[in-house]
């Protein structure tokens, strides 16, 4: 599988290669007796291309905006024709259009964000949403691991390499599948008609669900049956005991009957409900605008004119305790996050910590975004928006050094990150104004109306130009040249050789 999928991965490395040559070559071509080609051509829409200072090729366009390429910071390539296709390589200790490695990461994108092959040394995937998904991956214990669909969601399937999991359904008629939802496995015969739910060693099965079910458990007499909306009952022998009558208008139960704290309750919806027992207690009135339940010194939760007022408190949840005044005010605070809200949903201030670091967020939306990631290894993640005129974002290291970013003008997508991956790389040209980069610490690009300016200064050297007037180069000695017309060289000096003539 793995060399077949590499034979188109290789020729596209190879057909990147001879353009990249022809570039080179077009740069070997004497101008006016000592002049070569320029490292960067801007005919746009027509062509475009910009050489580093050894002459590989950093950044080419065909037609503007439909093909282009650009060599990623990383040493990979980033190949698009816009807006059906883009191919991205990562590779690891390859030179840049070298062989595809073993190692390298491999990326298909198709109309996105529905289509996606992607392969790397530990997963190979690929999708059409919502036709087709594949994915074959190393489980928890390190055997190969294959799931698919079909026409969403008709047709699922997987297998293990060491049995462990083998499903296939045709829904509605057939379905077995491990781990489904919060189920260990979920089986159906002509859904809704059949079911069968396992959890933990119990055994559910439901009949035209939900409207019947009953259980059968791995241990304790463990009853379950239900009829909705006539009765039902849940039935733990010495645990609990817990039943209906005329879903959902009378239930009652008792908990805790293995401890000397058992607790019981009584419904009748909507008028009134109560529990009671020697560590908690509870009561509702025409639920849900009115209902208190607590647990001594572990939880409280209060209601009043729900949802206008709620507040709540659990030990066992890092401590949180929140309250809100919907929709005017609101406040949460725990061991790990600070937050508030005014106005609900428009404005949110954060504060949270997880195990990778902490994040502060702030919210005026939709027209103002600002979140920070801080991680415990010292490197930042910065993002402001004012939506939809503008985003900037900025990667720093561990001494607060920029070492990527970009900034946007205009900026649209409501989504960042992962969850924008390929998104503004294929669309972006319908609505960016001017866009920032800095792919590495010495590497900055600016692009206005797409390539009508263009410069990119990159390890000490520089090159801007306009379409067909002109373009500029400095390079990492200092010397500069301007060229009218992307051809006629004006030397400017500058660097060693104005340095020498002074001497």
């Amino acid at each position: 599988m793995a060399r077949r999928s590499r034979t188109p991965q290789l020729r596209l490395a190879r057909s990147l290669l001879l353009l990249r040559g022809f570039v080179l070559l077009l740069g070997l071509l004497p101008l006016g007796g000592c002049a070569l080609m320029p490292r960067e051509l801007n005919l746009t829409p027509l062509w475009f291309h910009r050489l580093a200072d050894d002459g590989s090729l950093l950044e080419c366009d065909f037609l503007w905006p439909i093909v282009h390429y650009e060599q990623t910071a990383a040493g990979g390539d980033d190949f698009r024709i816009r807006p059906l296709y883009r191919r991205v390589t990562e590779p690891e200790g390859d030179a840049p259009g070298e062989n595809i490695g073993e190692g390298t990461a491999v990326e298909h994108q198709f109309l996105v964000p529905f289509g996606r092959v992607r392969s790397d040394a530990g997963e190979t995937s690929h999708r059409l949403f919502p036709f087709w998904s594949w994915r074959a991956h190393q489980n928890e214990v390190g055997e190969r691991d294959v799931d698919w669909y079909f026409l969403f969601p008709i047709f699922w399937g997987g297998h293990s390499a060491d049995e462990r999991e083998n499903y296939f359904a045709v829904l509605p008629f057939y379905a077995d599948i491990p781990n489904f939802l919060t189920w260990d496995r979920f089986q159906a015969i002509l859904f809704p008609l059949f079911l069968r739910l396992d959890k933990e060693g119990h055994r559910h099965f439901m009949a035209l669900w939900p409207f019947i079910g009953w259980s059968s458990c791995a241990e304790n007499g463990h009853q379950r049956f239900h009829f909705y909306p006539f009765y039902g009952h849940d039935i733990d022998p010495g645990r609990y005991d817990r039943r209906f009558l005329l879903w959902p208008f009378l239930a009652w139960s008792t908990e805790n009957e293995d401890s000397d704290a058992a607790v019981r309750s009584y419904w009748f919806w909507p008028f009134c409900a109560w529990r009671t027992g020697r560590t908690v207690g509870g009561w509702s009135v025409l639920w849900p605008f009115f209902s208190h339940a607590w647990k001594r010194d572990h939880f409280t939760t209060l209601h009043l004119f729900w949802p206008l007022f709620r507040y709540y408190w659990n030990r066992a949840e890092d401590n949180v305790s929140l309250w809100w005044l919907w929709p005017f005010f609101g406040r949460t605070k725990s061991d790990d996050q600070d937050s508030w809200t005014a106005l609900w949903p428009l404005i949110w201030w954060r504060h949270y910590d997880d195990p990778d670091g902490s994040t502060d967020q702030q919210w005026v939306l939709p027209l103002f975004w600002h979140i920070r990631i801080d991680g415990y290894d010292g490197n930042s993640e910065d993002h402001t928006k004012i939506w939809p005129l503008w985003h900037r974002t900025v990667y720093t290291d561990a001494a607060g050094d920029p070492v990527m970013g970009e900034s946007s003008l205009l900026s649209p997508l409501p989504v960042r990150g992962s969850s924008a991956r390929g998104i503004a790389e294929t669309y972006g040209f319908l609505w960016e104004i001017a866009v920032a980069r800095q792919r590495a610490p010495d590497d900055h690009a600016l692009d206005v109306l797409g390539r009508v300016y263009t410069s990119r200064e990159r390890a000490g050297s520089t090159t801007a130009s306009v379409p067909f007037l002109f373009n500029y180069e400095r390079d990492a000695k200092g010397r500069r040249t301007l060229r009218l017309f992307q051809f006629l060289p004006i030397p400017l000096g500058g660097g060693d050789d104005d340095a020498e003539a002074a001497q």
